[in-house]
């Protein structure tokens, strides 16, 4: 690997003072319209996870990649590509035509870049010229692939595409062109379309087309964008963009949800049975009366309901009157039940926040943590009685519906391609997408539940995920891979429906008496070391008993 020095050894000086002060010629108006960088290098997080997800493979397209030895065998077809182009534009000189007009631009294509280009005018119009055509044919060739055209330029590219006669080539070009450092500006294309159709409408609808089909027809997820749907160049830097804002749409990329109806739902939790005002007022006045053997009893009960080991054994009828909370006399008690449990409690949790009130740290901010994302598995959703249903849509179809228990989740195809575009999405998010990382928290959401090859097959028959990869497995290690080492953010409505979820599961009273055993009582040393003493104690007494009292004469009675 070449080191800094030898790197900086190979700038060429004069023609970075040159591109310096050329800078500053640009009209003021055009510097603020234009600048407009898309095209990102990927985090060092994600790159050191798995480099090969970020590295052009078989073609460069953009100045990033373009010296690389590896790729340089490519360089041949963007010339038959550019020969081509140049006879479809009037007799006119590709150089004059093309290269000339993307000089103009030289300042919008150096801004679209986040990395500095250290190319020279002529070298960079070049350079981006004949990438350009070539991604205006393959993004042709595809489209009328779909449309199962027999041009003869589509099967002369074919054959470009496809070298070894299968679909690795096809599969290879498609994944560089979705990485996210072998992006191309879209205005480009669009220069292109306007001198072949000769018009900038014309080829603004054109391009809108070719993006729109050639999105469907890649995208991992079903969904369909509508015919008169406009994308405009000034909006989408490129064909990442493109299709992250089709999945992820700016109007609606956070909670679909008015604020009123969260406030609803925060409402709701609050018992106002009358039992339970009866039975706070009762207690309230009792607890009020200031004589000495009231004053000694309530605090006797309040010390004695405050103890960690009987606050384990009271929870888990508590817990299961919450699950049987329909019918009629349970949900009655489950009002004076609680708040005798949790009096004690909720005064304990008010101290200590009052203490940490002063504290300047407990105002700092801390981010979501991999915790926060905890769901159940499929499996385990599954055997509690939930239900997948699949959506033909963006991420804003991912919702839970508490009344038929049934999650709906977004179609999604896994093959030889998706890894690579969904990386690249979450590499994009990571650097350039505003707000809340929506899609990233899509990809731990679908991690958090997808642990096993069990999970993925229960999703497979749900229609939810579209398999055409070798194995369950191989889908189940694909999502556990993904959104390492990005930061986290937080999502509202993909959060509530991760909370909405829990809570359907916590509910369950099979599930809760299951959790309740294996925390509260196998693991927890304190409840056992109390159903010892309790035992102990017992058995204690009955010796005691037995040694003043005869026992054996009360157990031949019995047995009579």
């Amino acid at each position: 690997m070449e080191s800094t020095s030898d790197v900086q050894l190979k700038i060429d000086e004069n023609g970075w003072v040159i591109q310096i002060k050329g800078s500053f010629d640009v009209q003021e108006e055009e510097e603020v319209k234009e600048l407009c960088m898309s095209v990102f290098n990927v985090p060092k997080e994600l790159l050191a996870v798995k480099p090969e997800a970020y590295t052009p493979q078989s073609i460069s397209i953009g100045p990033y990649h373009h010296w690389r030895s590896e790729l340089y065998d490519m360089e041949r077809y963007k010339l038959t590509a550019a020969r081509r182009f140049q006879k479809r534009i009037n007799g006119l000189k590709f150089e004059s035509a093309v290269v000339e007009e993307f000089k103009k631009h030289e300042w919008r294509i150096r801004s679209s870049y986040h990395k500095f280009l250290d190319y020279k005018e002529e070298t960079l119009a070049w350079l981006m010229a004949l990438d350009a055509v070539f991604l205006l044919e393959c993004l042709q060739f595809y489209v009328r692939q779909v449309d199962q055209s027999s041009d003869a330029d589509v099967k002369q590219l074919g054959r470009v595409l496809d070298l070894s006669g299968t679909s690795a080539a096809h599969n290879s070009t498609v994944r560089d062109i979705m990485m996210l450092e072998n992006q191309l500006p879209l205005f480009l294309l669009q220069k292109l379309l306007e001198l072949q159709l000769g018009s900038e409408t014309k080829a603004e609808e054109r391009l809108c087309t070719l993006l729109r089909l050639f999105c469907e027809e890649f995208s991992p997820f079903s969904f369909k964008l509508p015919d008169d749907s406009k994308i405009r160049t000034n909006e989408r830097g490129h064909i990442l963009e493109v299709l992250y804002y089709a999945i992820v749409p700016v109007s609606n990329n956070q909670s679909p949800n008015t604020p009123k109806e969260e406030e609803k739902e925060e409402s709701v939790p609050e018992d106002k049975s009358t039992v339970t005002r009866a039975f706070s007022l009762l207690w309230n006045a009792v607890s009020s009366l200031n004589i000495g053997p009231i004053r000694f009893l309530t605090n006797l009960t309040q010390k004695a309901l405050s103890g960690r080991a009987v606050q384990v054994v009271m929870k888990l009828p508590l817990r299961l009157l919450s699950t049987l909370g329909n019918i009629p006399i349970l949900s009655a008690l489950k009002g004076p039940f609680a708040l005798l449990v949790n009096k004690d409690a909720n005064k304990n949790d008010e101290e200590e926040e009052g203490k940490g009130e002063g504290d300047e740290s407990s105002v700092k901010i801390i981010p979501p943590t991999r915790d926060e994302l905890s769901i159940p598995s499929v499996a385990d959703l599954y055997s509690a009685g939930l239900k997948f249903a699949p959506t033909d849509g963006d991420l804003t179809s991912v919702r839970f519906d508490a009344k038929t228990a049934t999650l709906y989740l977004p179609k999604v195809k896994l093959d030889n391609n998706t890894e690579i575009i969904l990386r690249n999405m979450v590499a994009f998010e990571a650097s350039a997408a505003p707000g809340a990382m929506v899609f990233t928290r899509y990809t731990d959401f679908m991690n958090g539940m997808i642990d096993s090859e069990a999970d993925v097959r229960l999703l497979r028959q749900s229609g939810i995920i579209c398999n055409h990869l070798q194995s369950d497995g191989e889908v189940a290690s694909l999502w556990n891979s993904m959104g390492k080492c990005v930061r986290l953010t937080k999502v509202q409505y993909l959060d509530n429906v991760i909370e909405d979820v829990n809570r359907y599961y916590n509910r369950k009273w099979n599930v809760a008496v299951v959790e309740f055993v294996n925390e509260h009582i196998f693991g927890s040393w304190q409840f056992l070391s109390l159903v010892a003493a309790v035992i102990l104690l017992v058995l204690t007494c009955l010796q005691a008993f037995c040694s003043v009292y005869d026992c054996k004469k009360w157990v031949s009675k019995l047995q009579d």
